[in-house]
């Protein structure tokens, strides 16, 4: 019976079990790795060879077939090194048989030529894959011990080089390390107290936050839109123990781990330049790769200058604004990555940027060219459109200064609490249902007539009716009120004008 040695890959986020399996007989001397392998695994027999004679196993000039299962799957990456290597080692007995022990752990790693075990990306998908599927435990690099201690109940064997592989397998030897502690205190710099004025701006904001609704600012240059929105991540509340697994699984998938941010602690915030590229954006490539707005998911996506981004671009961001996750479908495969991310854009009003200012220099068909690059599906989409002018001479020298972060932020929290008691789950008033929106926004006959009357006046979709009533929902949530009034409707319609 043929030893075989587990080990997994992924495509997109979801991980799948890979069976090694390794056939060593007399012949013609050669290494051959079948089972779909891209570049970097037919490479591997050089890796393999030299670090196995590099930790002392000699091996034999002998015909050896590696088989990688599923053969129809294609696969990527170095992470099958140190499973070949082992899978060499007890075929050519150069190990006491220990197939029991092997085959209750998963092995993932890269090699290097003198044995060591290099860390992979994806390590987590894979540490929960193996207590998906009832394996005992992971043995992977130390350099990936952080992500992987993430998961709580299973056995996570962290080794240094083949050396530290073999101790473990023969004797039990393991390497101590100390599980990560997560840090959730998001001491952040930027406070919104530093922004004078713009108290509606602010207020917008908080409901924003509150309700995880999308907004967009649109103002002068100057007026301190991007200030604002690089200060909204300051009032979400704390990651959840899912969320913080969630975003560490698209980042290890994407490569954007490092042992000085080995986890995804604090919500990410993601400001890609206007430059970006539709595949940057979305995700995809040739390895299927998480885009912008997967790596900002459980955080914020800054749109700076929101109107400069290709219309492509902005096109693309239709769906996944809407379902919260993107389906990218390429001729190898088709995989899905989630976009639940608070987005927030701004925008100047025309090419000049001050037409609020009543001294713009652009025409009508530039200005009417310039607000068409934001198209009426991506406008719908956006829940809280905010109007922003300079501050005059007077505002700016007597301007008192604003609550800070800390204060808003607690307000954010209470209106979320609320939020998870309704839905019983971690989710916000945006994310509600057709159904949930007749439960928890029943409104009076009187502003149902008074709703209908404003809808018709300013030409909204539907689409856009229910998130006037998801707005309004959130700003009664921040005051603690159960029912919804008519104060806060109008609240709610004076951010889609």
């Amino acid at each position: 019976m043929k030893n075989k040695i587990f080990t997994s890959s992924y495509l997109g986020l979801e991980s799948y079990l890979v069976e090694v399996e390794v056939d060593i007989s007399r012949g013609l001397p050669m290494f051959s790795i079948v089972g779909m392998g891209d570049t970097a695994i037919l490479e591997s027999k050089f890796r393999v060879k030299a670090a196995l004679k590099n930790s002392d196993y000699e091996v034999r000039p002998q015909k050896i077939v590696v088989n990688l299962s599923p053969a129809g799957i294609k696969k990527e990456g170095a992470q099958f090194d140190l499973a070949i290597a082992i899978g060499i080692i007890l075929e050519m007995k150069l190990l006491r048989d220990l197939r029991e022990i092997v085959k209750d752990y998963l092995f993932i790693g890269e090699l290097s030529l003198d044995g060591e075990v290099k860390g992979v990306t994806g390590t987590i998908n894979t540490v929960i894959l193996a207590k998906e599927k009832g394996f005992k435990g992971v043995i992977l690099p130390y350099e990936n011990r952080n992500e992987a201690s993430l998961i709580d109940g299973i056995d996570i064997v962290v080794v240094k080089n083949i050396t530290d592989v073999v101790n473990f397998i023969e004797n039990g030897v393991k390497i101590p390390f100390e599980k990560i502690k997560i840090e959730k205190d998001e001491n952040n710099v930027l406070d919104f107290s530093d922004v004078k004025g713009q108290y509606f701006a602010k207020r917008a904001m908080e409901i924003s936050a509150a309700g995880g609704h999308n907004i967009l600012l649109i103002g002068s240059p100057g007026s301190g839109k991007s200030m604002l929105a690089k200060r909204m991540i300051g009032i979400l509340p704390e990651m959840s123990e899912n969320e913080i697994i969630e975003s560490t699984k698209i980042y290890s998938v994407a490569g954007e781990l490092s042992e000085k941010n080995p986890i995804i602690s604090k919500r990410p915030v993601r400001m890609p330049h206007h430059s970006s590229t539709l595949p940057a954006m979305v995700g995809g490539g040739k390895k299927a790769i998480p885009g912008e707005i997967s790596l900002a998911s459980n955080g914020i996506l800054v749109l700076d200058e929101m109107s400069e981004f290709k219309h492509s671009v902005l096109e693309a961001l239709r769906q996944p604004l809407e379902d919260g996750f993107v389906s990218i479908t390429r001729a190898m495969y088709r995989v899905e990555f989630k976009t639940n991310f608070l987005l927030v854009g701004t925008s100047n009003p025309c090419p000049c940027g001050m037409l609020y200012e009543g001294n713009c220099k652009c025409s009508n068909i530039e200005i009417e060219r310039y607000t068409k690059k934001l198209s009426g599906p991506i406008l719908d989409r956006i829940d809280l459109i905010v109007q922003i002018k300079r501050l005059n001479e007077e505002e700016l020298v007597n301007s008192k200064k604003g609550e800070s972060s800390v204060e808003i932020r607690k307000r954010v929290i209470k209106a979320r609490e609320i939020q998870y008691k309704r839905f019983k789950e971690i989710r916000t008033n945006s994310t509600m249902t057709q159904e949930e929106l007749k439960k928890y926004c029943d409104i009076k006959d009187e502003d149902k007539r008074f709703l209908i009357s404003a809808l018709e006046n300013l030409k909204i979709s539907a689409r856009v009716y229910d998130k006037i009533l998801k707005i309004a929902r959130t700003i009664a949530d921040l005051e603690g009120k159960e029912e919804l009034e008519r104060k806060h409707l109008l609240e709610a319609i004076s951010f889609k004008k």
